[in-house]
C-alpha cells in the first residue's frame, strides 16, 4: 500500500477488491452488504462508516489495519496532535463534502490487536441531502469503545439508543447490531478503538 495521505476511502476499497481479484459482486457476498452500497462507495457517492469498512475487510480478508497501513512496520505508533500523516477520508465527486475522516492512531504498530482512530464526522453541507451516515445496522467480530470529544452523535445499539455529547463514552460488544449517527449542524470528532479477534 503506497503511503498517501489524501487518499480517499473508495479508492482505497477498489484497490484492495481489485487486489484481491474479487468483482464487487462477490465482495458484496463475502462481506454480506448490497452491492449497490459497494459501488457507491467506490464512486465516492456515499459515505462508509466505520462498521461497514470492518465489514468490507472480512469480505477481503484482510485486517482493518490493513487498511489504513503507511509508514514503515515498529512496535510503536507515535501520533502528535498535528501529524496529518494518516489520514483517510471520503469526499463526494463534487470535492465538498466530508462525511468520515478517519487518523489511525496506531497504523505503524506492528502485530496490533487494536485499532484506534480519531475520527471527524460532518454533517453534509446540503441540508437537503440524508445524513451520509445513515446505513443498516452493521455487526462484525470484537469490540468497540468510543468517547465523544466534540460535537454530538447518536449510537444505535440493537433496540437502543444513546445521544453521546463530550465525555461521554460507550463500549460495546461489536456483534451487537450497531451504527454511530452524526448529530446536529456542527462536526463531531470521536475516539474510537475497535478491538478485533485475530482470524486463524
Amino acid at each position: 500500500m503506497q503511503s498517501d495521505p489524501d487518499l480517499r476511502v473508495g479508492e482505497r476499497v477498489k484497490r484492495l477488491r481489485e487486489g484481491a481479484g474479487l468483482s464487487v459482486e462477490q465482495l458484496a457476498t463475502r462481506c454480506k452488504l448490497d452491492e449497490d452500497q459497494i459501488r457507491r462507495i467506490e464512486e465516492e457517492l456515499i459515505s462508509p462508516a466505520l462498521g461497514v469498512l470492518v465489514k468490507i475487510c472480512e469480505g477481503l480478508g484482510v485486517r482493518l489495519g490493513r487498511f489504513f497501513e503507511q509508514g514503515p512496520r515498529k512496535y510503536y505508533s507515535l501520533f502528535r496532535s498535528d501529524d496529518q500523516k494518516v489520514r483517510t477520508r471520503f469526499a463526494t465527486k463534487n470535492g465538498t463534502d466530508y462525511g468520515y475522516e478517519y487518523h489511525s492512531l496506531g497504523a505503524e504498530k506492528r502485530e496490533r490487536y487494536m485499532e484506534p482512530f480519531l475520527i471527524t464526522v460532518s454533517p453534509p453541507s446540503d441540508e437537503s441531502h440524508l445524513p451520509t451516515e445513515l446505513e443498516e445496522l452493521a455487526r462484525h467480530s470484537g469490540e468497540e469503545f468510543v468517547y465523544v470529544l466534540e460535537g454530538e452523535i447518536e449510537i444505535h445499539l440493537q433496540d437502543e439508543r444513546f445521544v453521546l455529547r463530550p465525555g461521554d463514552s460507550l463500549y460495546y460488544d461489536a456483534s451487537m447490531p450497531h451504527r454511530v449517527i452524526h448529530r446536529g449542524k456542527q462536526r463531531s470528532r470521536v475516539l474510537a478503538v475497535i478491538y478485533l479477534p485475530r482470524q486463524g
